[in-house]
């Protein structure tokens, strides 16, 4: 009898804690738009500057969509020269000529698998179970003063990404990025501020800021000025540019 209900027991608890980490992405979802809104988004465009220092901003360009295809896009410049990188499905091309390449290389596996965990305009949190995903609510903890909700989703292939929520907003102020390839472990560290609505009416983070796992700042800032919702997609953006 006392086997049973401690069977029961364990099976409450385990359930509730499920729950809890559901109650918190739907208040998360909640927060920053609404499902209707999110379920309706099948791209993002980011337009901003990466801060290189004192006065010394680089334009840089993103763009994550999944309708007409899945695929992300990005660029940076500085000094009359542009980097640009093109992800279409599973494959993809880097053109940077800062170290005087004129040519594009391709894309690794590992960089598109890593690539994936960040570039769904949905986010990962967004209808996680039907992405195939597994999260887990792992309690409370302090950043820097801000009692947080933290998250584990873990993908098909083990991938992991730690979520960091503030507990009275339900915004991500930090995101842990785990890959487990074939000889290490890869992770990075984004932190997350200026929340504000876009036109299309999402609450998102307008900077964004890499550290290492100390919290030390890795370069400056990403601020964007702008953050657009299903643009419409040129295709040939993707294609490799002609040299």
């Amino acid at each position: 009898m006392k086997r049973i209900l401690l069977l029961l027991f364990i099976g409450t608890a385990a359930s509730a804690f499920a729950q809890s980490a559901d109650d918190i992405v739907n208040k998360y979802i909640a927060a920053t738009g609404g499902a209707d809104k999110w379920s309706k988004v099948v791209s993002l465009k980011f337009t901003g500057t990466y801060q290189m220092g004192p006065g010394m901003l680089a334009p840089v360009n993103a763009l994550f969509t999944t309708k007409p295809f899945k695929g992300s896009y990005s660029d940076f410049s500085w000094q009359s020269m542009t980097t640009k990188t093109a992800i279409r499905a599973d494959s993809g091309w880097n053109y940077n000529p800062f170290g005087g390449k004129r040519e594009t290389d391709p894309v690794s596996p590992d960089e598109i698998r890593s690539d994936k965990l960040g570039s769904d305009p949905q986010g990962l949190l967004f209808n996680y179970k039907q992405k195939g995903y597994t999260l887990e609510y792992l309690g409370t903890d302090d950043m820097d003063g801000t009692d947080v909700l933290k998250l584990r989703l873990t993908t098909q292939t083990g991938d992991m990404v730690y979520y960091y929520l503030d507990a009275e907003t339900y915004y991500i102020l930090k995101e842990v990025q785990r890959v487990k390839l074939k000889d290490k472990e890869q992770k990075s560290y984004v932190l997350y501020s200026d929340f504000k609505k876009n036109d299309f009416g999402l609450v998102l983070p307008f900077c964004h800021q890499r550290v290492d796992e100390n919290g030390n700042e890795q370069g400056g800032p990403v601020n964007f000025s702008q953050i657009e919702v299903n643009t419409v997609i040129d295709a040939k953006q993707f294609d490799k540019p002609k040299l």
